[in-house]
């Protein structure tokens, strides 16, 4: 089933995600309060407010305790979704133990919760997941036989990231492929997010989350990197956004992909691995790279879409 009636607390590309008709304004009325672990929320209402900040006192999680018991005054189960596992997993771990259910993208982080929580506490493992009104398949129509790749960079943080994100564009513009990017913190003014300027490389400004779906139809290659490399259900939520709408996906290697994407995406593991890939894929895809885009397509909208994981939320929580 699917969950109705939902009081959320997000960020944007969650609640882009989740259906407006399965929502609620009025927490009265609501069926469960789901609570990602949101930086900012919905026009900045909750920035500062779930994340912790132990620099900055002001900076509390307050409000949040105060709407976590309002829901359990009303009998409503209360919900805790941390996308931002594990790396963030400190700065989370006191809001979300505020909450009757824990969902975490990261099944390595399950011990650690517990650890703090108690053994029977009730923590899961949500992975992401599509929304098939943004991310889904009508057929192949590649208008620039180009590489993209719709997300942040960073200086600063998430070295080995970084050091991935350099070997594919690089390798995408000195093959001649080229590179298109969709820089995600085009809004934001600090050098520590700024690309790296390469030849045959364009740097666009963000675009709407509902709008990244075309981008994966219109460019020949979509190219993912994955922070989290060692946990078996935590992925970039942009590969299964690409393998959603039949983009043909090079990525970065993760036990995740191995375990659930291997088969519909290329994995690359180094230079040389890059550089015969591109060299290919510029003159167009085989047959094959089609065959395996479709497939993976097919396969995330069976099995990865928000219907499925508002149903694993459901079961968990005791709704039929």
């Amino acid at each position: 089933m699917t969950l109705d009636k939902i009081y959320l607390v997000s960020d944007e590309l969650t609640r882009s995600s989740i259906d407006r008709a399965l929502r609620t304004i009025h927490l009265s009325s609501a069926k469960v309060l789901l609570v990602e672990s949101a930086w900012k929320g919905h026009w900045n209402r909750w920035k500062f407010k779930i994340a912790a900040y132990p620099d900055y006192p002001e900076r509390n999680n307050d409000k949040l305790k105060e709407l976590v018991a309002r829901a359990k005054d009303y009998g409503i189960p209360t919900v805790f979704w941390n996308k931002e596992d594990g790396v963030h997993f400190d700065r989370f771990i006191d809001s979300a133990k505020l909450f009757d259910h824990v969902f975490t993208v990261d099944e390595t982080c399950i011990p650690r919760y517990k650890a703090v929580m108690g053994e029977d506490a009730s923590v899961h493992t949500l992975m992401f997941a599509v929304q098939p009104k943004f991310h889904f398949f009508d057929g192949f129509n590649f208008k620039y036989h180009r590489a993209n790749f719709v997300g942040s960079y960073s200086h600063h943080i998430h070295d080995e990231r970084r050091i991935w994100q350099n070997g594919l564009f690089e390798t995408a513009t000195e093959t001649g492929l080229g590179l298109t990017v969709f820089d995600r913190n085009s809004n934001r003014k600090s050098k520590n997010y700024r690309y790296p300027i390469l030849p045959n490389m364009e740097i666009k400004k963000a675009v709407k989350y509902p709008k990244t779906g075309q981008i994966y139809k219109d460019y020949l290659v979509s190219l993912n990197v994955n922070t989290i490399t060692d946990s078996p259900t935590m992925f970039s939520r942009r590969l299964v956004e690409i393998l959603a709408c039949a983009g043909i996906a090079i990525t970065t290697p993760a036990l995740s992909v191995e375990k659930l994407f291997k088969d519909y995406c290329h994995v690359v593991h180094n230079e040389e691995e890059m550089r015969e890939l591109f060299n290919r894929l510029k003159y167009g895809p085989s047959q094959e790279d089609l065959e395996r885009a479709r497939a993976g397509a097919e396969y995330v909208a069976k099995y990865h879409t928000w219907e499925h994981r508002l149903a694993e939320i459901a079961k968990v929580i005791g709704f039929k």
